[in-house]
This record gives structure tokens, C-alpha cells and sequence, in this order.
């Protein structure tokens, strides 16, 4: 079976959670953003060691919303300006 995928707020995210030598499993994820039909951007995430595969998917799960949540509205390739902002 494949990586986990989901959506959220228009990014795609997939649990790529992998089991160590040890039998500990560490969790990771990619979160990607589209558009249209090519990718935008890719973001890959390597967190924490865990027991099971169910706590190292819940820790994804997580921190790929958090990660979306704290990128949303950021454009990367805006140019930088010295122009402030008129109150």
C-alpha cells in the first residue's frame, strides 16, 4: 500500500512515515501545492522517531496542517520592496 494522502486548504499532503532498522518508525511527510495540473511547490518534513506507525502518522498529520497553516498567503516569489504600507 502507498503513502496516506489528504487534503487540506487546497494542499495535498501524504504520510510517508517510514519503519527504521530498529522497528521504531519515523515520521515524515511531503506536502504539495498545485496548480492546476503541475506541482507548485514541494515541502518535505522529517519529524520525530516513534513506537508505532499510528503515533508517527498522528505527528504528521499534525505538522503537515500546522506547516499549511503558517504558508497559507505567502507567495515566494514576490520581490522584496522598500515601499511601506499607507495608514
Amino acid at each position: 500500500m502507498g503513502p496516506v494522502r489528504r487534503t487540506y486548504k487546497g494542499y495535498t499532503f501524504a504520510d510517508m512515515t517510514t519503519e527504521d532498522d530498529d522497528g521504531r518508525f519515523k515520521a515524515r511527510a511531503a506536502i504539495m501545492s498545485l496548480d492546476g495540473s503541475r506541482t507548485r511547490f514541494q515541502r518535505f518534513l522529517d519529524l520525530e522517531t516513534f513506537k508505532t506507525k499510528d503515533e508517527a502518522s498522528a505527528r504528521v498529520q499534525v505538522a503537515a496542517v500546522a506547516w499549511i497553516e503558517s504558508d497559507i498567503g505567502r507567495d515566494r516569489l514576490a520581490l522584496p520592496t522598500n515601499f511601506g504600507v499607507f495608514d
